[in-house]
């Protein structure tokens, strides 16, 4: 208690600094703003506010012509409340603290110890990092974030004055930089922003994670339990800029980062490992390694290091990583390389085995490093939009007599029928054929080319997953494995592999095709697909030569855009359980592939209470998930901060990966501690019922509303937010007025932005209203996991929501009956939500059973506000400026106030 009311105070300090320097900054650059900065703060702080004392202030701001610089004081103070905050919840945690925390409430379970670490020393979290357009902060506010963030340390630590200059000098530059880009963001700024995180803050913070695990099991880590994914220069389903040449830029890119990391490492060993044989003997294993190896050193070096082992060994892995470095360019075969990172790992365990433990401690590091990054740095996956494929194949079957071009509008089973045919024949060299067909179909050909020279010449591991978007029928992974047959990225093994010692080591499925299940409709047919998929005999043959693993991706985002919130995640829940009811079946076992987003309408919230609330069986070791977005950097930004989330995400993750290993349960149940608390049927009834009457609500209002797109399009920001430069891909998959093919991201930045945030929450008060007040409902918030954490995750983004303020968006639909019935339906539901979740939860007012959560975001309404209100006021000069100079400094303006307020709502889509 205590410490709690320590924090408490050192938070309030640590704000009360901040608002100080911020108005001093003002005061020294521009006195007017300071005032209209205060005014507005202060009058936006009272519980009753005066509307007409706001609108003067408004008027005031207007006419004084300094809207854009009262933006950006609102929008950088934003930016330094989320640094404050997230110094005063890293002060409360203890880095390492998920994994012990879970690895001891096990043991006190029942648990064994010997269970347990069998369970840690093979799982995996694998964190997929995406470049969707949802980071609205430059590089320069990344980094500077990174330094005021220190800055504050010293300063409330060490009482340091020349920190304090140094934040002064920070914010100064800030003030004078703008915070929207004035550029397109493209592909290779996305992969520079995130290689800056990698490097400065997730490899440390990986690697510290990675040294406890091991020291939890006592022994050295055989593989990393942490794997890094990406999919900048892989993500290639509508954007056009995702070309085969920039793939192969960035797989190049990463390699050498890497490589270059390794060598730093190597350098900073050979000036501390000085060990002579005159004091320390080395064992016969490192001597015979360097005799072997001598000719390579060079007199110099050999007469150097005569008595100096280790930096001799050193020296020679410093020249096979760099050889690397030669061959990745090279036509002709380089001499004296690591072929694989095996080779890199045991060098240096032959270092360390030749020494004592602590001289070997920065050896052990370098190693857990070389587990974790590989030659590859980050695992690229591939992914495409199944239309793609399809209109490939069709031209290539076309081409090759299989087919007409017809293929892809024929019906299922005979689609089927013509793959099995394709399949049965000998492979074809898609080179022979790539100067044949359409440019649209040579770079479908190239792309699984290219893989096959990046796992060649780069790492086995660069790419493994190939990912279909929209997957709709069993027909659209065959035409995947159909390519992945033709480029030797799938060989099929000859039966009885197993048998030859040589042929099973051989890895005669080098890609996995995953299917991407996104809509509602789509995740109800997954377990068809699947089953079909299973009875095919060229698939099965494939699922045996990937010892029947099958990676499935999950999508968050569309399914929410397409039933609402509560049926999504019921929809997952569901087909997720069934599908590991069918692996258990068939034998084959799934991969979990999550592609969540920040906002909770995109699978958003807590990632370790999602984790324990999912369905039995579904992890068994393995989380896959996509850190989209603003989520990179305010999850792994912060080394510490990183670290922090990588222990809490293991600790879930072991404590879910135990229940699903050694505890078993039926449809469906959630297990929390070391019971297994089951949904009963009623209780599941009760969750359908309210998922079937939210579905029926939200696709009223979407998609069965006359006028709710042009309402939509008026009501929000999104023509502002498609203008602004936040990522390398387009809004909209294809250019229509349909809600279907607008992407998730701007769906939820736009409902975001007017403070409505509809995607959310709607639906869920008329499901709930199906039960009505009753202890039914109540029961099933405290029994069940899955709904608690569902209802826990929807009143975070309600209290985000301010209906005032979203209702003033309402004055920009040109038709008022329009805007008068959308609107009626949006707060009916909105009140109805508000009223039953207070009462399932048992609250007076939201989240006051998370006082601090709710603070947290309370803490910011009032500078969030702000924006929203000069935003409103900056859109209606724009809708009525006469000439293109004018309307783009007012667009440049209001892409300011998107930026600030995403800042203060802490994320955007």
């Amino acid at each position: 208690m205590q410490n709690n009311q320590q924090n408490n105070q050192q938070f309030q300090a640590e704000l009360d600094f901040i608002h100080d320097v911020m108005v001093k900054m003002l005061e020294e650059f521009n006195p007017e703003v300071m005032e209209f900065f205060l005014r507005l703060h202060q009058e936006l702080m009272f519980e009753k506010k005066s509307q007409e004392k706001i609108k003067s202030i408004l008027e005031a701001i207007n006419i004084s012509e300094k809207t854009f610089e009262v933006i950006k004081a609102f929008s950088l103070y934003n930016i330094l409340i989320n640094i404050v905050e997230e110094r005063r919840n890293l002060a409360s945690q203890t880095p390492v603290f998920g994994i012990k925390k879970a690895y001891d409430e096990l043991i006190t379970e029942g648990f064994s110890k010997q269970d347990i670490n069998k369970i840690l020393a093979t799982m995996q979290f694998y964190p997929v990092f995406t470049a969707h357009p949802t980071e609205s902060r430059r590089r320069t506010f990344l980094e500077a974030h990174h330094e005021i963030s220190d800055d504050l340390n010293k300063i409330f630590a060490f009482k340091d004055e020349e920190a304090k200059q140094h934040l002064k000098y920070r914010l100064h530059l800030l003030w004078q930089s703008h915070l929207v880009r004035s550029e397109k963001l493209e592909v290779l700024f996305e992969l520079d922003n995130l290689l800056y995180i990698v490097e400065s803050s997730i490899l440390r913070s990986s690697q510290k994670v990675l040294g406890f695990i091991q020291n939890l099991l006592q022994k050295p880590l055989e593989t990393s339990p942490i794997q890094l994914g990406s999919w900048i220069g892989g993500d290639r389903d509508g954007n056009p800029f995702v070309t085969n040449e920039l793939m192969t830029q960035v797989m190049r890119t990463q390699h050498e980062l890497i490589i270059k990391i390794y060598l730093e490492k190597i350098k900073r060993l050979q000036r501390e490992l000085s060990i002579s044989t005159d004091f320390l003997p080395i064992k016969e294993d490192l001597e015979r390694s360097l005799e072997s190896e001598k000719n390579e050193l060079g007199q110099t070096s050999y007469k150097l290091y005569g008595r100096e082992p280790f930096r001799a060994k050193l020296h020679l892995m410093e020249k096979k990583l760099k050889n690397r470095l030669i061959a990745i360019h090279s036509p002709n075969p380089i001499d004296f390389i690591y072929e694989t990172p095996k080779e890199l790992l045991s060098d240096i365990d032959l270092l360390i085995n030749n020494l004592d433990a602590l001289s070997a401690k920065y050896l052990k590091e370098f190693r857990n490093l070389v587990l974790l990054g590989g030659f590859h740095l980050l695992r690229l996956d591939f992914r495409e939009h199944r239309d793609m494929l399809l209109d490939a194949i069709s031209e290539v079957f076309c081409l090759l007599g299989i087919s007409d071009s017809d293929f892809g509008k024929f019906r299922e089973e005979k689609k089927l029928e013509i793959l099995g045919i394709a399949l049965e024949r000998p492979k074809i060299e898609l080179e022979a054929i790539i100067d044949r067909v359409s440019k649209d179909t040579q770079n479908i050909l190239e792309a699984f080319l290219r893989i096959g020279w990046a796992k060649k010449h780069i790492s086995e591991e660069i790419i493994q997953s190939f990912i279909i978007s929209m997957t709709t029928e069993a027909s659209d992974m065959l035409c995947a494995l159909w390519f992945a047959k033709q480029s030797n990225l799938w060989q099929p093994s000859p039966h009885h592999a197993s048998d030859n010692p040589a042929i099973a080591q051989k890895i005669p499925a080098k890609i996995r095709i995953t299917p991407l299940f996104e809509t509602i409709d789509d995740l109800e047919r997954a377990k068809d697909i699947i089953i079909t998929l299973s009875q095919n005999k060229h698939y099965a043959h494939y699922l045996r030569d990937l010892k029947m693993t099958q990676e499935i991706m999950i999508g968050y985002s569309d399914s929410s855009k397409d039933g609402g919130i509560f049926t999504s995640n019921v929809s997952l829940y569901q087909a997720i359980f069934e599908l590991m009811k069918l692996g258990e079946e068939l034998g084959i076992d799934f991969v979990l592939f999550h592609g969540r987003g920040g906002s909770v309408s995109r699978g958003g919230g807590a990632l370790e209470s999602a984790l324990l609330a999912s369905p039995p069986k579904s992890v068994c070791g393995i989380l896959k998930t996509t850190e989209q977005g603003e989520v990179i950097s305010s999850k792994y930004l912060n080394p510490q901060n990183a670290e922090s989330n990588l222990s809490s995400t293991m600790g879930a993750l072991l404590k879910k990966s135990t229940y699903d290993s050694f505890c078993s349960g039926a449809l469906p149940n959630i297990k929390t501690s070391k019971n297994i608390c089951h949904i009963d049927t009623l209780q599941w009834q009760t969750i359908r019922q309210i998922s079937q009457a939210s579905y029926r609500a939200y696709r009223e209002l979407v998609y069965q509303t006359d006028g709710f797109m042009e309402y939509f399009k008026l009501a929000t920001p999104i023509h502002f937010i498609q203008q602004l430069n936040l990522g390398s891909r387009p809004s909209k998959r294809k250019d229509t007025a349909r809600v279907e093919d607008l992407r998730a991201i701007p769906w939820v930045f736009a409902w975001t932005q007017n403070r409505s945030i509809i995607p959310a929450w709607y639906g869920l008060g008329s499901g709930l209203e199906i039960i009505g007040n009753t202890e039914e409902l109540q029961a099933c918030y405290k029994e069940s996991e899955f709904f608690k954490t569902t209802l826990d995750n929807i009143s975070q983004a309600l209290l985000k929501v301010d209906i005032t303020i979203a209702q003033r968006y309402n004055q920009f639909v040109s038709d008022p009956a329009i805007a008068c019935r959308i609107w009626e339906m949006i707060k009916t539901e909105y009140d109805k939500t508000m009223r039953l979740i207070l009462f399932v939860r048992q609250e007076k007012e939201l989240l006051e059973n998370d006082s601090k959560l709710r603070d947290s975001i309370l803490l910011r309404k009032p500078y969030i506000t702000a924006l929203n209100l000069l935003q409103i006021e900056l859109i209606k000069k724009y809708n009525l400026s006469a000439y293109d100079d004018q309307k783009n400094r007012l667009m440049e303006q209001i892409h300011s106030t998107i930026v600030g307020i995403a800042q203060g709502m802490r994320n955007t889509g």
